[in-house]
């Protein structure tokens, strides 16, 4: 089986009941659609977990963007204060807006950890796909975090990483008639009121981020039935 999760946020309680639930075996695959980190208490704690799963596989989130891009300087300054002064210009600019975007735990846990687990942590977050391109039951699925910037004028592999991590995903319009789109970063109830907490999956679309960290669901499904599940 395939399955697909929507954003965690640091929320390991609904991570680890949504493991139990899917009961993923070594032949299975588990896809994690990024923002695994910040808002919730348990970021770092859900990237040691992810780490050590041979069927968990990542996909780069904005949170981990900026965790990988700012976390060593964090590290190297001993402080988020004092990274911050160190920059100028846009990514200033960058790790300001990170900064404000409730990734305070994050930090704080990542600067506890060992020179080593750290390091260990950085390597992980470099093994996250910009996206995933999947055949499943005859269904072709394109998974990103955000969705695909420029999807109708270019292949998918001449895209940046950003492309697909600060995307935004016009959830009314077919992307791609042969396949559909798997995406998180949006709250689905930002798609449509009735869609609080539920999976929106109309148009081709799979948006799967239900708000977890803000008093919504985390959701799951599976590509091969296309069942959702939720805690």
């Amino acid at each position: 089986m395939i399955y697909v999760m929507g954003d965690i946020h640091g929320c390991k309680e609904k991570y680890d009941e949504m493991l139990l639930k899917l009961s993923p075996t070594e032949q299975d695959a588990v896809f994690v659609l990024g923002d695994v980190i910040d808002v919730g208490d348990d970021g770092i704690e859900i990237l040691n977990d992810m780490m050590y799963r041979a069927n968990i596989y990542p996909v780069l989130g904005e949170r981990e963007y900026y965790a990988k891009k700012y976390l060593p300087l964090i590290a190297e300054k001993g402080s988020k204060e004092k990274a911050l002064e160190a920059l100028d210009g846009e990514d200033k600019a960058e790790l300001a807006r990170w900064l404000s975007m409730k990734s305070e735990k994050t930090i704080e846990d990542f600067l506890k950890l060992e020179k080593e687990h750290r390091e260990a942590i950085l390597e992980f977050l470099e093994e996250f796909a910009d996206f995933e391109e999947l055949e499943c039951m005859g269904k072709r699925f394109i998974l990103t975090h955000a969705g695909i910037r420029y999807h109708d004028e270019r292949d998918l592999y001449e895209h940046e990483t950003e492309d697909f991590v600060f995307a935004e995903t016009d959830y009314n319009k077919i992307y791609f008639p042969d396949a559909y789109l798997v995406t998180g970063h949006t709250p689905t109830v930002a798609i449509g009121k009735e869609y609080a907490g539920k999976v929106y999956a109309k148009k081709r679309h799979l948006a799967l981020d239900c708000g977890a960290a803000f008093g919504g669901r985390l959701a799951a499904v599976c590509l091969d039935t296309l069942k959702v599940s939720y805690c």
